[in-house]
């Protein structure tokens, strides 16, 4: 027996599978793979009691027969033309939400930069008001290209400018939080005037659309999303090894010949924009983006969040939100205040683990 090797080489090599799409290649983590497995299952199951507590009050199994062709004519009716659209909704939101989250937090090296803190959502959310509220007099140029365009537009102009005030030579977390945080403020206080000038019926609207509900979603909502979602995945696909390097620091990343600032700005981008799209969808569901990556990220025993886990993890918190407003609690509550309710308490847990990692 060799006793001069060192500890390096004698101990076990752990060796994990590779899976190759062309000339890409991604490790497979065996314990990721089976929780994102679990989230899915659990997700498609909160969809099928969704899509269930209709006037029809039919159990997953009916909602599954249905939507494999057994249903009669008036169940085809109410399941496709009518709940299907708002279960795909609350699916899509939260896994968009989820990603987006998770791209933040990867890029910032911050658990607090998500679409929620850094203003994102509520650019977003005064692009979508301007339409709701003054769509027919002085913003009907910004109606005519329809609510998506106008939340993406507005997500996008926060981004630019947060962007713009945070860069240092690089983005500083602390610094990029701090932005962020002023800008939410400043959206805010923009949607309040914006609703102090609005007539009373388009305050009503846009007031409900901002606490985030998916109970009006059509399928019109649906496409948008799924299509910004597919092409956000490739994105991702295309950039995951470097996403992963970039989470070791500015000085690794570029040691190893990425280019940080072209792969930060594309993810960013694709971040902005997958939360604005959701935002269109449903309205700013708080705290999903900053709740599903952490819960994600522990359940996979991962060092940063995995943006499909994370998405899972994502469709799971809104589903399951939407199932609790439909079944315990009181009829017509919105599905973001049941995240609201969950994320504030998240944001405390996560504020103290900061702080205690800060102090050591």
């Amino acid at each position: 027996m060799d006793l001069t090797k060192s500890v390096d080489e004698r101990a076990p090599r752990v060796r994990r599978p590779v899976l190759r799409v062309g000339s890409a290649q991604f490790v497979v983590h065996r314990w990721a793979l089976g929780v994102g497995a679990v989230l899915a299952v659990i997700a498609f199951v909160l969809f099928a009691v969704s899509i269930g507590t209709s006037e029809l009050s039919m159990t997953p199994i009916d909602v599954v027969r249905i939507l494999f062709g057994g249903g009669t004519r008036f169940e085809n009716v109410v399941v496709f033309d009518s709940q299907l659209p708002i279960g795909l909704v609350s699916l899509l939101v939260g896994f968009a939400l989820g990603v987006s989250g998770a791209l933040t937090q990867v890029i910032a090296r911050n658990p607090l930069a998500t679409a929620d803190m850094l203003g994102i959502t509520a650019g977003a959310s005064a692009g979508a008001v301007v339409v709701i509220t003054f769509g027919t007099t002085w913003a009907s140029w910004l109606a005519d290209l329809g609510l998506t365009t106008a939340a993406l537009l507005g997500g996008l102009v926060a981004a630019a400018a947060m962007y713009v005030l945070t860069w240092r030579r690089g983005i500083d977390p602390i610094r990029l939080v701090l932005v962020g945080v002023a800008m939410t403020a400043g959206m805010q206080a923009l949607i309040a005037f914006l609703l102090t000038r609005a007539e009373i019926t388009q305050v009503h609207t846009a007031q409900h659309w901002i606490v985030g509900s998916v109970s009006g979603a059509a399928w019109s909502n649906v496409w948008p999303l799924a299509g910004v979602l597919v092409l956000a995945l490739v994105i991702i696909a295309v950039n995951s090894r470097n996403l992963a390097i970039i989470s070791l620091g500015d000085e690794v990343s570029r040691g190893l010949g990425v280019r940080t600032n072209v792969t930060s700005g594309v993810v960013l981008l694709t971040a902005v924009v997958l939360a604005a799209v959701a935002v269109s969808a449903a309205g700013p569901i708080a705290f999903v983006a900053l709740l599903a990556p952490q819960v994600a990220m522990r359940l996979a025993r991962a060092e940063i969040p995995g943006p499909i886990t994370s998405g899972l993890m994502g469709a799971v918190l809104v589903m399951g939100g939407e199932v609790l407003c439909r079944t315990v609690l009181p009829g017509g509550l919105p599905v973001g205040v049941v995240t609201a309710g969950i994320g504030g308490v998240a944001l405390i847990y996560l504020m103290i683990q900061i702080n205690r990692k800060a102090s050591v």
